[in-house]
């Protein structure tokens, strides 16, 4: 015999960790209280202590859908860090654009696995809503969330190409550089003439990525530039310069 609803709700606050894994799995929407049992399974991935539990509440939630939305964007406001990666990872996986706003401002959070997990989260909904606080993620001081930002801008592919062109003027020098990277990637010839113009820096970190980013979309107008990047201080410039003429037909010296 299945329990009712009332009966779930009270083994989620079992001692037992298998009765209250048990019970999350079975609150599904259509079994009556819907909001109570999704402020239920809400506060469990908030306060549980089990990772298992955990995960068996956030599947439930996630069965619930764009439903459970409010309940945790709510609960995130007060919770604690963990909870808040929590919630966040719950949004992720609901994958509903209206979670946005939050996890968007959870992008921003002091706490870097929030960062890290809200990041992803908004690479996972695909949302290009999304693209202005990845493209801020990159000059993020915790390279896994930087990276994260960057991989999760890949998958926008065009649509994100204006903000990165933006980025190769700001000031930070890993953002430049990783938005060198993706556009290069994304071998769009639009972003030639932004990338020339960036090779203006004094860090060679950026002007390596930059010019590999050339050699990679393959345009003849950065030909001159790669000539002219044969000849730079660093060594490491120079190898990709030649190695990007290669790609030409040309050499360096």
């Amino acid at each position: 015999m299945k329990d009712t609803i009332e009966n779930l709700l009270v083994r989620l606050q079992s001692p037992d960790v298998a009765q209250r894994s048990s019970a999350a799995l079975q609150l599904r929407p259509g079994l009556g209280e819907d909001d109570a049992a999704m402020r239920a399974l809400a506060q469990v991935i908030c306060d549980d202590d089990d990772l298992n539990v955990i995960e068996d509440a956030t599947w439930a939630l996630v069965r619930y859908g764009g439903a459970a939305l409010p309940v945790l964007i709510h609960a995130l406001e007060a919770a604690d860090q963990q909870a808040r990666h929590n919630i966040v990872h719950a949004l992720g996986k609901i994958g509903d654009a209206r979670a946005l706003p939050a996890l968007i401002a959870a992008a921003g959070d002091m706490t870097p696995v929030v960062r890290l997990k809200a990041t992803y989260a908004l690479g996972q909904i695909g949302d290009p809503g999304a693209i202005d606080a990845l493209i801020e993620r990159l000059a993020d001081p915790v390279q896994n969330v930087a990276w994260t930002a960057r991989e999760a801008l890949g998958t926008f592919a065009e649509t994100a190409l204006p903000q990165l062109i933006q980025s190769l003027a700001v000031d930070s020098v890993q953002a430049r550089e990783l938005a060198a990277n993706l556009l290069g990637e994304m071998s769009d010839s639009r972003a030639v003439e932004p990338l020339i113009a960036a090779l203006n820096t004094d860090d060679w970190g950026v002007r390596f990525a930059i010019v590999e980013a050339l050699g990679a979309i393959g345009d003849a107008r950065a030909l001159p530039s790669l000539q002219l990047m044969i000849q730079d201080a660093q060594p490491q410039v120079r190898a990709i310069a030649n190695a990007s003429l290669k790609l030409f037909g040309q050499y360096g010296g």
